[in-house]
């Protein structure tokens, strides 16, 4: 299913990806652990295990503190921000400013839970919108007011490549950096997993790793860095999937058999991508001219 230029409607189709439903599990699994209710602060590192979608953990998060240099002076965009995790985490870790942008409705009020269960309100705040389509004029402080923009596993769903990394580029400073992790076209797929893409992961069109560059030079990126993380993501969700089904009665006990049905026909699909050795997965570090 492709995207279409109309905000609703793409955040509708986007719930074929399986990983985007049953949002009711973030509550259950709270829930679960005694963290649902009360008014006992959430640690946002202890809640990462939960409300995280991206992969790896937070080594990514703990890698753009780092790469960016955050500080309590920064101000950093989190675009296709989900349930808020790395917002939460980047904010925690590095005491920056960051401002969180999802599309979805469902998620996007979960996230505003969430933090606010963190406490970090003085630290992050949600907007909900489409980074193609928002009035970024309205964004944290106006074009060209963030120092770093970051963005886990949600180019994908936008093919969009040239006005997605543009507006990313209106959004920075002069000397700012963008910092985010991405699948990417390794070899021409086969019709069944272009078909899995659409409508399994809401992924069309993915570029090339020498499109991707070209990409981000045309918007205006230079001291470009392309790091394949191919190998390791292979390696990641295919454990992650063998963990799942291991745990499934634990899980069910929580979530419910179709929520289970549901991540394991996702996670399947995920396994089943990566092994092809087709999908790729990169992380891409670049700084503004």
């Amino acid at each position: 299913m492709a995207p279409s230029n109309n905000m609703t409607e793409d955040a509708d189709n986007i719930k074929t990806m399986k990983l985007y439903t049953n949002v009711d599990r973030i509550k259950n699994e709270l829930a679960s652990r005694d963290m649902f209710k009360g008014e006992i602060a959430i640690d946002p590192i202890a809640l990462s295990e939960i409300d995280s979608m991206h992969y790896l953990g937070n080594i990514a998060i703990e890698d753009a503190v780092v790469e960016m240099k955050l500080d309590s002076s920064s101000t950093v965009l989190d675009i296709g921000s989900g349930f808020g995790g790395p917002a939460r985490v980047l904010s925690s870790l590095s005491k920056c400013t960051t401002t969180a942008l999802e599309l979805q409705t469902d998620i996007h009020q979960m996230a505003e839970y969430l933090t606010k269960r963190c406490n970090l309100e003085n630290h992050l705040k949600h907007e909900l919108g489409d980074i193609l389509t928002f009035n970024l004029d309205e964004l944290g402080g106006g074009l060209s007011s963030f120092d770093g923009i970051v963005s886990f596993l949600v180019f994908l769903h936008i093919p969009d490549k040239k006005s997605l990394l543009e507006n990313c580029a209106k959004m920075l400073k002069s000397g700012g950096t963008i910092f985010f992790e991405d699948f990417y076209c390794r070899s021409q797929f086969s019709e069944a997993e272009v078909n899995s893409l659409a409508e399994d992961v809401y992924a069309n069109d993915l570029p090339t790793r020498e499109e991707y560059i070209s990409h981000l030079e045309t918007s205006g990126f230079h001291n470009i860095q392309v790091i394949d993380k191919s190998s390791e993501w292979t390696a990641y969700v295919s454990e992650r999937l063998e963990k799942f089904t291991a745990n499934r009665y634990k899980f069910e006990e929580v979530h419910g058999e179709p929520t289970y049905l549901s991540l394991l026909h996702f996670y399947n699909a995920i396994v089943k991508l990566f092994t092809g050795q087709s999908l790729g997965g990169v992380r891409v570090v670049a700084e503004k001219l």
